[in-house]
């Protein structure tokens, strides 16, 4: 199945590697709130380094003496970064004692209880507010200046708001397994198990793609028509544009409102104009066995920007060393969205963790 999907920019020139050591991957998820300091749910603040998000809640949940499944986050983060999220722990009066959890991970995973809180509510999939990145990529080569324009494009103008390659596993196993899923259909009425709904979304994730792909090379993926379904960049309010005013194009030109494509569901059109609507299908209409099968799936209607424009953006070149130039580059995205999109416009990037996960298998 193809992954190929079209640059909005053309494709970088400049090459460089990412995650050559764990610290070179960042990420802070930002909840948006404070715990409030009462209640029967422990939050706790983890930094970990090489360590899968729920391998991690499932030793929380040992050394805590509590069940696995009254442990919650928000959302997987990179195994193969150094990563700081929030875990919730069910502990109704108890003051869960955590300080021993290093011991459950051997060398060099790290994992590190930065803070422990009290807060009145549950954890839930998807609560948290957006997720902070400091990336540094290594070994630049090429035209550093035609790096800082695209540097200043990015921040200005944005990037496809592509589902990045972590969604479709390695060597796109999830995406394969998706796929087989899928053809051959709902045989019960069970509920999925936990990996067959990742299954089913990476499949629903890579339709998504293939129709934005179709929009950045016709150039509709950061233009708005009259009938479409946009959204506010950093909140999720959504309404259908009436009429092109002058202030809207203003704020599509700032990178403040764009585009939603919609994910597949019944009723999936409703989702978006009825130009866009003829595009989509168009750009799906070699895959739309796949379509129809997921729309038989019965899954919630949703949509996506297709438009990822990074906040707080701002970058550092490292040129002291000709022969071994880094870029240091800092941006925060809202939850759900993939720094690996902000980065394939950028640079192009030899991911080194890839190398090392098809050297070993996760311990799950």
């Amino acid at each position: 199945m193809n992954t190929d999907w079209q640059y909005a920019w053309s494709k970088p020139s400049v090459t460089g590697d990412l995650k050559t050591h764990a610290q070179d991957f960042y990420v802070e998820e930002q909840l948006g709130f404070e715990p409030d300091g009462r209640g029967e749910f422990c939050f706790v603040f983890i930094e970990k380094q090489g360590v899968n998000t729920d391998f991690l809640a499932k030793r929380l949940a040992q050394v805590a003496g509590i069940d696995a499944n009254k442990v919650t986050y928000s959302g997987a983060k990179d195994r193969h970064a150094c990563t700081r999220q929030w875990f919730c722990l069910h502990v109704l009066n108890k003051e869960p004692d955590l300080s021993s959890i290093q011991e459950a991970f051997r060398e060099p995973e790290t994992v590190r209880v930065v803070a422990q809180l009290r807060h009145s509510k549950k954890l839930r999939t998807g609560t948290h507010l957006a997720n902070r990145f400091v990336i540094r990529l290594r070994n630049i080569s090429g035209d550093l200046d035609e790096l800082e324009g695209r540097l200043n494009l990015i921040k200005q103008a944005g990037v496809p708001n592509y589902y990045g390659p972590q969604r479709f596993g390695i060597n796109g196993n999830n995406l394969h397994n998706g796929k087989a899923l899928v053809l051959k259909g709902r045989q019960s009425r069970r509920k999925l198990s936990k990996t067959e709904s990742f299954w089913l979304s990476a499949i629903r994730s890579w339709c998504f793609n293939e129709a934005l792909s179709d929009q950045v090379e016709n150039g509709m993926w950061m233009r708005l028509c009259d009938g479409d379904i946009a959204q506010f960049q950093h909140n999720s309010e959504q309404f259908r544009v009436k009429e092109m005013s002058a202030l809207m194009h203003l704020n599509v030109i700032n990178g403040e409102i764009s585009p939603v494509l919609p994910l597949i569901s019944l009723g999936w059109e409703a989702g978006t104009g009825a130009q866009r609507e003829s595009a989509i299908k168009a750009s799906l209409s070699g895959c739309m066995d796949i379509v129809d099968a997921l729309i038989a799936f019965d899954l919630s209607r949703d949509s996506r920007l297709a438009r990822l424009v990074p906040m707080n953006m701002a970058w550092e070149l490292l040129t002291d060393n000709k022969e071994n130039a880094q870029l240091i580059v800092e941006f925060s995205l809202t939850k759900g969205c993939f720094a690996t999109s902000i980065l394939r416009e950028m640079i192009d990037f030899t991911d080194k963790s890839a190398e090392k996960s098809n050297e070993s298998t996760d311990r799950e």
